[in-house]
């Protein structure tokens, strides 16, 4: 089994011992033991900060091309062991990436916000804001090279004031905005891990350029996929009171990497979308290929 055909997501709340153990991680929780083959594990999150785990599983979690990611005192996504497996030619794609000129990098964004928005009205059209979705597909016509009328932030505000309230903003505390960072955060493991196998420089961005960020090319990946996340926010919105997210919402949020997109007329469950279209996206920046067009199921 290849890497991006692992299926399995490992959520560690309480406290564990994780080590290794022929080819298998096990798991010890006071009386209890579980094993999981490690070709199986998409990604691990280290959600309880009394988590131990061996240097041994760690090489073993790098060779296999598995995510790790660790959580603050407040249980939020702060950290990421990603493997480091450059291409077999990386500097090669390192310096094509980064002398690819200006104009092809305001081409790929202008599609990749058109993807963005038109994904969100479908996601407004799946929850009947009809009037609301002509707007965002009219919106959608209007993104210039670059987006350089920065349509994207006129559809953001007017899409997540139809979907979660015209009170919402992005910035405050609540269940909406926990809920939106975790299953933003766990997409943008998948892609850190997808851009770094694929050779090309994560902190090269052809939008975002935030010198403390070390993956702005992954930032830009990711807009097309973050309407998945809020369909599956808007859902769980209405059956929590509090403002932190339980086990039952995390489980539901790292369950989208199986929700099924639609790349170039096939279906791929996420995890395995975002493999393609990392692949896809090197192609279309070095190449000159088309951008895969990415359509919501």
């Amino acid at each position: 089994m290849a890497y991006d055909e692992a299926f399995k997501s490992i959520l560690i709340t309480t406290q564990a011992k994780l080590s290794l153990e022929y080819n298998h991680l096990v798991i010890k929780q006071k009386e209890k033991e579980a094993k999981f083959f490690l070709k199986d594990i998409n990604f691990i999150i280290l959600e309880s900060l009394q988590a131990s785990l061996s240097s041994s599983l760690l090489n073993a979690l790098a060779e296999n091309k598995i995510i790790l990611l660790t959580c603050d005192e407040m249980h939020n996504i702060n950290g990421i062991f990603s493997p480091f497996l450059g291409h077999f030619i990386s500097a090669k794609v390192a310096r094509e990436q980064v002398a690819v000129s200006s104009q092809r990098k305001a081409i790929l964004w202008q599609k990749i916000i058109k993807n963005k928005i038109s994904n969100q009205a479908y996601v407004l059209k799946l929850f009947n804001h009809m009037q609301e979705y002509k707007e965002l597909i009219n919106l959608c016509k209007k993104v210039s090279l670059n987006d350089a009328k920065n349509v994207e932030s006129t559809a953001a505000s007017l899409y997540f004031k139809t979907l979660f309230g015209k009170n919402f903003y992005r910035n405050e505390i609540c269940f909406v905005n926990s809920a939106l960072n975790y299953g933003y955060a766990i997409i943008r493991s998948n892609i850190i891990r997808a851009v770094c196998i694929s050779g090309l420089l994560p902190w090269q961005g052809i939008k975002h350029n935030n010198i403390y960020n070390s993956f702005n090319l992954c930032d830009d990946l990711i807009e097309v996929f973050r309407p998945l996340v809020d369909i599956c926010v808007f859902n769980l919105k209405d059956t929590k009171e509090s403002e932190f997210l339980d086990k039952e919402s995390k489980q539901k949020l790292i369950q989208i990497l199986q929700e099924e997109l639609i790349l170039e007329n096939k279906s791929y469950p996420l995890n395995r979308a975002i493999n393609f279209y990392v692949q896809n996206f090197k192609n279309a920046l070095l190449e000159n290929q088309e951008l895969f067009w990415v359509n919501l199921k």
